[in-house]
């Protein structure tokens, strides 16, 4: 057996917290983790920041990988020694392919574990109310595919209505949305009476679940009024009827709430970005109604060299929650206390970033009213600017430039040239009053220029950088809701980049941009100008659509 090691593990049917235990301990202790489509990927949160994430999604008509490929990549990461989750929606072995993925492992030689998790075939269901069995209506339930692989691999629908009409308990469908059509008709043209009760689960266990309830006759033309598309569970069955739900519990009655009352009810919000920046954003978005949708595509790699020595900085500069994220995680890696922080100053470019750092018990000293980059240098640069005053008339100034023997740069930390506005490097242990600015290798040069103009002495380590998850941004860049969010100048780019290799034109979704660096990205690719938040904070991405929608 290899060193290596995969879980084959469920990810649940929607909802993030109906996540077992057993899985979650796997995703935060896992070195890779190789997702599907349907996996819902604030899952992902849970993992380490140095986590490999490899998206393998497969809808319907079109798989980023093919399932001899999948199986290659597991064993190739486990013989390389990783501790592999393959995460896999609702539960491995329904409909999964599953089974193959373990048949793969063990005759290449590589240990493999099945971790379950619940499947949205009872799951979805029980959501909407409707138990797959119930005294008196259902003793017994048959789940079967709506969906499956044909000659040459081509998907198709293979089912036996003859013997699926006679059934006289619950007949649970999973993947039968792109043939809904064919299923209704097969069914009634096989003898189940055409006034079975029947129902669609859409989204099922999440804020987003809608459910039509109709005759079986009546179904197709009722999901097509509600707009109802895959993932859904269609169940058909006498307990299809029941709504087993109390009054505003239950996400079907959150759905209807929010339909009605939400200042962006109805409103599709695309969310591109690191996964960290899409969830944080995903609950304001709820929370105001709208639908969002998992659009991320961007990568966070950390950096492999250690974090500097803090003796040497006054302040430590953050500019975003995922840079606090791989700080933290960081410190942990190398063993680094807390404590070393306890003269440390922290100044943080927004309130996301505060907070983040405040789960750690760690409080920012300087925050700016705007918050954005070129108001976090001014604002910092007049304090530091200020305490040296203070410094020079107390006979005890600590901050000395150092002239560089070499004026061509001295390469700082993660080869980036840390120089103070005279052209003078900073050498260890003699900027006591410098700045370090934690951030990601693709940072705006803003902070760095103004502070060069003010004569602040500063040091950049690159905590992490940002990459493209090629095929993930693939399989996104073909969504068209009603918006989609930037939270980076390099995600905007990277997103038509995608658009333009794939000859693909979005003429339907309106921009909306984190700050004003991104937007002035954006504005080189559209006519039409992006819409732009007051501050780079999620809750004012989400208060710029609601003035939109009144202003509509």
């Amino acid at each position: 057996m290899s060193g290596g090691k995969v879980y084959l593990t469920g990810g649940g049917c929607g909802d993030a917290e109906l996540l077992t235990l057993r899985a979650l301990k796997a995703l935060q202790k896992c070195d890779t983790v190789v997702y599907d489509s349907l996996v819902t990927e604030e899952l992902l949160q849970w993992t380490r920041p140095d986590c490999e994430k490899i998206y393998v999604g497969k809808r319907y008509q079109c798989h980023s990988r093919g399932q001899l490929a999948i199986n290659a990549l597991l064993v190739e990461k486990a013989r390389a020694g990783k501790t592999v989750v393959r995460l896999k929606g609702g539960d491995p072995y329904v409909f999964g392919r599953g089974g193959e993925e373990f048949i793969a492992l063990r005759d290449a030689g590589v240990r493999c574990e099945v971790i379950p998790g619940i499947t949205s075939a009872i799951a979805v269901p029980a959501a909407a109310g409707i138990p797959v069995t119930h005294r008196g209506l259902s003793d017994s339930v048959t789940v079967v595919t709506g969906t499956a692989a044909g000659a040459g691999g081509k998907e198709e629908l293979k089912l036996d209505f003859q013997t699926l009409a006679r059934l006289k308990g619950t007949l649970v469908i999973l993947m039968g949305m792109h043939h809904l059509a064919k299923i209704v008709v097969g069914l009634l043209a096989a003898g189940k009476d055409r006034l079975t009760p029947s129902a669609i689960v859409m989204d099922g266990t999440t804020e987003r679940q809608r459910v039509v309830r109709a005759p079986l006759f009546e179904l197709v033309a009722r999901a097509a009024e509600r707009g109802l598309t895959a993932p859904a569970v269609i169940v058909v069955g006498a307990v299809a009827k029941l709504e087993l739900i109390m009054e505003g519990e239950g996400k079907a009655e959150v759905e209807r709430e929010t339909f009605i009352q939400m200042p962006l009810s109805g409103i599709t919000v695309g969310v591109t970005g690191t996964a960290h920046f899409a969830h944080r954003l995903f609950d304001v978005l709820r929370e105001k109604g709208a639908q969002p949708w998992d659009m991320h595509f961007m990568e966070i790699k950390p950096a492999r060299e250690p974090l500097p020595a803090f003796a040497d900085y006054g302040w430590l500069v953050f500019t975003s929650p995922n840079g606090v994220q791989v700080f933290l995680d960081k410190m942990r890696r190398e063993r680094r206390d807390l404590r070393t922080l306890a003269d440390k100053k922290i100044a943080v470019i927004g309130p996301g970033t505060a907070l983040a750092l405040q789960e750690a018990g760690i409080y920012e000293d300087y925050m700016p009213q705007v918050y954005d980059a070129a108001h976090l240098a001014g604002g910092l640069a007049h304090i530091l600017m200020t305490e040296q005053v203070e410094n020079r008339k107390d006979g005890r100034e600590e901050c000395r430039d150092v002239e560089d023997e070499n004026l061509n740069g001295q390469q700082g930390f993660n080869g980036v040239t840390s120089m103070d506005a005279g052209g003078k490097s900073l050498r260890t242990g003699e900027a006591r009053c410098g700045v370090l600015l934690l951030r990601a290798k693709q940072g705006s040069d803003v902070l760095p220029r103004i502070f060069r103009e003010r004569g602040i002495p500063y040091e950049e380590y690159a905590l992490y950088e940002l990459g493209v998850q090629e095929q993930r941004r693939d399989a996104v860049i073909t969504k068209e809701p009603d918006y989609i969010v930037f939270g980076s100048a390099m995600g905007a780019r990277a997103y038509v980049e995608g658009m333009e290799k794939k000859g693909i034109r979005n003429t339907r979704s309106r921009y909306v941009c984190i700050g004003e660096q991104c937007a002035k990205e954006v504005r080189k690719y559209v006519t039409e100008p992006p819409l732009v938040a007051a501050e780079a904070d999620v809750e004012a991405i989400a208060d710029c659509l609601c003035r939109e929608g009144r202003q509509d």
